[in-house]
């Protein structure tokens, strides 16, 4: 009985540990991720060190730090990749980048995190564009790619998420006031779509609309992002028609029906 318990125990670290590692914003130390999982740093060491063994951690460019493992990238990519979102999204996406010239982009919600996630971006014609970081979860208070998934979810997660009081990624201020926000969540209910300038990288622009799965529920967003250099405002209805279509028509995929329809 106390073997099955110690394994169970060991399982249940390493799995939180995965966690900390794949939310960790670059190397962590050793202590770092020891306070995160509220383990002594010697225990957090040994299953870092085993990890590393096979492939899921490596060790950082500083002496006595990690990060996740690139065995550990590449199977999560596997399982993204061939969900069903991700699969039936590809033709979508494509159609988004060559209407709108602009890299398109797909985010999905990961509701137990209360977070979105980019599983895929095709870039557009331009040389210059901003890449994006695939795999990484981020805020749904900040940027087009959250906002538009937000301003959809139900009142209780949009009252839960605000109340994080989440930074800035760009400037580690506080977000705007409430107030504010709901404004604007209020405004891409109305017209469809989020835009915004500089909240998820600097010198960006980002347009973004929901994607619903059957029942209404949103699964994520279809965004396009693009140097703010090359935003023209008397493009944007254009763009956001071509968005919003897409996205219209990859929900339908998905099973939604739009109430009334």
């Amino acid at each position: 009985m106390s073997s099955e318990v110690t394994s169970t125990g060991t399982v249940d670290r390493v799995a939180l540990l995965l966690k900390v590692l794949a939310e960790s914003n670059g190397d962590s130390s050793v202590a770092e991720v020891a306070q995160r999982m509220r383990l002594p740093t010697s225990t957090t060491h040994r299953l870092l060190v085993l990890l590393v063994n096979t492939g899921l951690a490596d060790r950082g460019s500083r002496a006595g730090t990690y990060r996740a493992g690139l065995e550990f990238l590449r199977l999560g990519g596997l399982i993204v990749s061939r969900t069903e979102v991700t699969t039936v999204a590809e033709g979508f996406m494509q159609r988004v980048a060559d209407g709108t010239g602009e890299t398109s982009v797909l985010n999905l919600y990961v509701p137990a995190e209360q977070k979105a996630m980019i599983v895929k971006a095709i870039y557009g014609h331009h040389p210059l564009r901003i890449e994006q970081e695939l795999y990484k979860m981020s805020s749904l208070a900040y940027g087009a790619l959250g906002r538009s998934m937000l301003a959809f979810l139900p009142a209780e997660v949009v009252d839960e998420v605000l109340a994080k009081q989440e930074v800035s990624p760009i400037t580690g201020r506080p977000m705007q006031d409430n107030r504010t926000i709901r404004r604007e969540l209020a405004l891409i209910r109305e017209r469809g779509y989020a835009v915004s300038k500089g909240q998820r990288a600097l010198g960006a622009v980002g347009m973004g609309t929901p994607i619903f799965r059957s029942q209404g529920a949103v699964v994520g967003s279809l965004c396009i992002t693009m140097p703010e250099s090359r935003f023209v405002e008397s493009r944007e209805s254009k763009m956001a028609h071509v968005l919003m279509e897409q996205a219209r028509k990859l929900s339908a995929t998905l099973g939604h029906v739009p109430s009334g329809g």
